[in-house]
């Protein structure tokens, strides 16, 4: 957001880091999607088999059309080779079948790559999306949301926009070179040699343009997943950004991210740009050299056939189109570097999401949910985001099943640290952490967090229905048991006002209903799931005090028989727990129920004077 400070757009940057990419292995593993459709790769090869046959069938036929003319000698103004009208006019008609046939397969091997660039883009989008909710939660901690949005969506349809267009021009172009490369030595072994000494040339050329143009198309990758990163934060906190005047600052910073992005965008482009005209004066130098050699072969009488004939006219015009289409499908791929350089480099990104690893969700001990107690004991917890930084430190705490115990501290003292190493968000540096005098690491993350229900401070609700949003804390209730838990959390009355009901789509951030409201399905959502252990991080703090107050007595009968966490700032809320934790730099400095903490005139007693200053207690 634009209250980010002065680093800014330009900070972000300064992380972009271009490592070295495996090529090969990327091209590997985007054909191996190929299997996901495979009958129509088949359809596609056999169709591409043709369409090449045609092709280079239609050179011969040139040479036999300009054979079936006859042979004139300038000199005695005769025919030593009499023209035959009739070959003349049978090969006029099988040209034009196969121009026909070579149209039509060029559209089926069209039409079958877009099919099969589909397939492959919606097994790698499904794979990449499964992946992403899977990975751990210090993954997505850890990397800007708008650069995962990225690799999900512009480098897939990058891949899908290259394999789409290419997929049939690379197949085409290997056999097309391989079919006019045996032409060219059958009809003529030297003149070959001649026309393949411009090949060296293209390679030499695309091997130096590769070598600058890889890491700018990378990079440009990287920083278009900054760009959305720092749009998401703008459009997410444009009220922030409006209400304290700074448009000017926002625009600013994007232009610096756009601007970054376009710098790389135009080298990248200059140097993909210079691809097609170098090549294709390349091309047509060697057009030049096979028609300058072809035609002192002819005077010397050299340059002969392998079946040892004698070099012609017919014999050079044909085998200069086939040298065109020799070529042409290294002319091709130059034409489409730009995308497939933006492909690949999409693809590396993609693939190091794929190859992160996922969360372990297996078990060491039976665990059942049903009948646990939801006794909690954390025993010299040792925990950092960062190594060397502690956040707790030799941290202890033993709590009953059925208690109520609050964390109160200041912002960065641990609290949030403690609800995300008992959902075993993070791995804990040392120390243990048991439910029932388990070990979590030896539960089932989906026992364990099937154990547990979490309220937020921020509620999060999806673009669905309210029912359905209610319903993610548990997916087989009943209708009986939504609306009892709708009318638990006191969210009947608001929902009933609502044109359709609990039936009523909130759109996305659930904007068309109140930030209290959000909160009181959220507190639903947790009462349909009838955990064992409940989490509240703050989860009242968006709610008005007249709100505050109708919700207290609902969660104090959802807190019943459970244990509960809460996070707190309001100390209002927490008066009753059995054990209040006072925090501070990862340490316990103070616990013990309101009362003896108020007696010990310490920084509980502090706090609370703070928040209610001159009340009586």
């Amino acid at each position: 957001m634009a209250g980010h400070g002065g680093g800014g757009a330009a900070s972000r940057f300064k992380t972009q880091q271009n490592k070295p990419k495996n090529m090969k292995q990327t091209i590997k593993r985007l054909f191996s999607y190929i299997a996901s459709a495979k009958i129509l790769f088949v359809l596609l090869i056999i169709t591409i088999l043709l369409y090449t046959g045609a092709t280079l069938y239609s050179n011969i036929l040139v040479k036999d059309i300009i054979g079936s003319l006859g042979e004139f000698n300038s000199d005695t103004l005769l025919f030593t080779k009499m023209p035959d009208p009739n070959k003349f006019f049978l090969y006029l008609v099988v040209m034009l079948i196969t121009i026909f046939a070579i149209c039509i397969l060029q559209y089926l091997s069209s039409l079958l790559g877009a099919y099969i660039s589909c397939i492959m883009v919606r097994k790698m989008r499904n794979e990449l999306f499964a992946k992403v909710v899977k990975l751990p939660i210090s993954y997505t901690d850890s990397h800007p949301h708008g650069d995962l949005m990225s690799r999900m969506t512009n480098d897939v349809d990058n891949i899908s926009q290259a394999v789409s267009s290419s997929i049939s021009s690379l197949i085409s172009g290997i056999l097309t070179i391989m079919g006019c490369l045996f032409i060219m030595v059958f009809y003529s072994p030297l003149l070959t040699l001649v026309a393949l000494s411009t090949l060296v040339l293209t390679l030499i050329f695309t091997a130096i343009m590769s070598k600058y143009m890889r890491p700018l198309f990378s990079k440009q990758q990287k920083v278009l997943g900054v760009l959305n990163t720092s749009t998401e934060e703008m459009v997410t906190g444009c009220k922030t950004v409006i209400a304290y005047n700074r448009q000017d600052h926002a625009i600013k910073e994007f232009n610096e991210s756009s601007n970054q992005l376009t710098k790389i965008g135009i080298k990248a482009q200059i140097l993909s740009g210079s691809m097609g005209p170098v090549m294709n004066f390349i091309g047509n130098f060697g057009y030049f050299i096979v028609t300058l050699c072809g035609a002192l072969f002819i005077m010397k009488g050299i340059g002969n056939t392998l079946l040892n004939e004698p070099l012609t006219i017919a014999i050079v015009i044909m085998f200069l189109s086939t040298t065109k289409q020799f070529t042409r499908p290294i002319n091709e791929i130059a034409q489409l570097y730009s995308s497939l350089m933006n492909a690949f480099a999409g693809a590396e990104r993609v693939f190091a999401i794929l190859d992160e690893k996922e969360e372990s969700f297996e078990k060491k001990v039976d665990f059942d949910v049903n009948s646990m107690k939801g006794t909690l004991d954390f025993e010299h917890v040792n925990f950092s985001y960062v190594k060397g930084k502690q956040v707790l430190n030799d941290f202890n705490i033993d709590i009953r099943a059925g208690h109520k115990i609050a964390l109160v501290g200041a912002t960065g003292s641990g609290k949030t640290t403690i609800v995300n190493l008992l959902l075993n968000f993070y791995d804990i540096d040392s120390g243990e952490i048991k439910i029932d005098n388990i070990n979590i690491k030896d539960i089932s993350k989906k026992d364990l967090r099937d154990s547990i229900s979490i309220v937020l401070q921020d509620p999060v609700l999806f673009f669905d229905t309210i029912e359905n949003n209610v319903r993610y804390g548990n997916e087989n209730a009943s209708e009986e048991e939504i609306d009892n838990a709708l009318k638990f959390a006191n969210c009947s009355s608001f929902i009933k006002q609502l044109p359709e009901g609990k039936h009523t789509i909130l759109n996305e951030g659930a904007t068309n209903i109140s930030q209290g409201q959000r909160q009181l399905l959220t507190i639903a959502r947790a009462v349909l799931a009838n955990p064992k252990i409940l989490i509240l991080d703050e989860a009242t703090s968006s709610v008005d005090t007249r709100t505050e107050k109708k919700i207290q007595n609902a969660m104090d009968k959802l807190m019943e028989n459970r244990t509960s966490i809460i996070i707190a700032h309001r100390l209002s809320t927490i008066q009753d727990a059995d054990l209040i934790l006072v925090l501070d730099q990862g340490h316990i400095v103070e616990q013990g129920n309101h009362r003896e903490l108020i007696e010990k005139n310490g920084v509980y007693n502090r706090l609370y004077q703070t928040q209610f200053k001159g009340i009586q207690i």
